[in-house]
């Protein structure tokens, strides 16, 4: 096994990020106005609820953030950031870090008391809603924590050999059209998109700041990234739900400087949660919403 200079281990997981990127499909294009501009033609939203898990909900670890400690609703986060748009008037935001499929549907045990499903933000008067969801269903957090762990360790990692990737993702659609479909019946006029994963690195060649990662990890990685975001894509095209994910998003992973990070993997220099989106990432994500308003 080969061995790399020993790291201290990043911050625990609390919900883990897409881990590689490689050529995508097309995309949403992000070359759109930013949060605060608004078309003249664009459209008003008076309710705008934001669903989620923590790669809608966290930003970066400076941003000030609200609701159950353990949710890390940041500031920057891109909700908040589409909620600034010009077209929005009320916004709710319900993400929270770690969440799975279920949360939407059920309330969930949290420090402070009960953090109330996802889905009882929502009303028939709500018109624009945002979802990411999924990631922790097929095992992101177990996964970050392997790569974590290797990175700890001072070793190459070896986690693709530790999960069976059609169990992981074998339910994923069900739960997909389970959420998106209750969404719909609960605030049948929104406007409803849904958002991928940005990527943590690239497959294309190694980088210093993934040393760690191995070249087996970094492929199984490369189709558990690719499956995740196609299934998303998959259900919601399907639905007729506008699938959302930033252009050129594999050209803003840890392996560029990090000032053009949208997606960090410790977040040292970019003042990220490890295996996050930036604050650049999330801004990003939000003109691509946007530019769909």
């Amino acid at each position: 096994m080969k061995k790399f200079l020993s790291v201290p281990a990043a911050i625990t997981v609390l919900a883990a990020g897409t881990l590689v990127s490689c050529s995508t499909e097309s995309q949403e294009s992000s070359q759109s106005p930013t949060a605060s501009e608004t078309p003249a033609d664009s459209a008003t939203y008076q309710e705008y609820v934001a669903l989620g898990d923590s790669y809608s909900a966290m930003g970066s670890r400076t941003a000030e953030t609200t609701g159950p400690a353990e949710c890390f609703r940041s500031a920057d986060n891109y909700p908040s950031l589409v909620a600034q748009h010009e077209g929005v008037k009320n916004f709710v935001d319900a993400t929270c870090s770690s969440a799975v499929t279920a949360d939407i549907f059920s309330t969930r045990a949290g420090s402070e008391g009960p953090i109330e499903a996802q889905l009882e933000s929502l009303t028939k008067d709500t018109d624009l809603v945002t979802i990411s969801i999924g990631g922790n269903d097929i095992g992101f957090p177990d996964i970050a924590r392997c790569f974590q762990e290797a990175r700890a360790a001072g070793e190459e990692s070896d986690c693709a050999s530790r999960f069976n990737r059609d169990e992981m993702t074998n339910s994923v659609n069900e739960m997909l059209f389970s959420v998106y479909n209750s969404v719909q019946q609960r605030s049948p006029e929104a406007h409803i998109m849904v958002t991928g994963y940005m990527p943590l690195i690239t497959d294309e060649g190694q980088c210093e700041d993934a040393a760690f990662i191995s070249e087996d990890d970094r492929g199984w990685a490369v189709g558990l990234t690719n499956e995740i975001n196609g299934r998303i894509k998959g259900v919601s095209s399907e639905m007729q739900i506008p699938f959302i994910i930033p252009e050129n998003a594999e050209e803003h992973t840890v392996c560029t400087p990090p000032e053009q990070r949208w997606t960090d993997l410790t977040g040292a220099e970019t003042g990220a949660y490890p295996m996050h989106p930036t604050a650049r990432g999330q801004a990003a994500m939000a003109e691509a919403i946007t530019a769909e308003l």
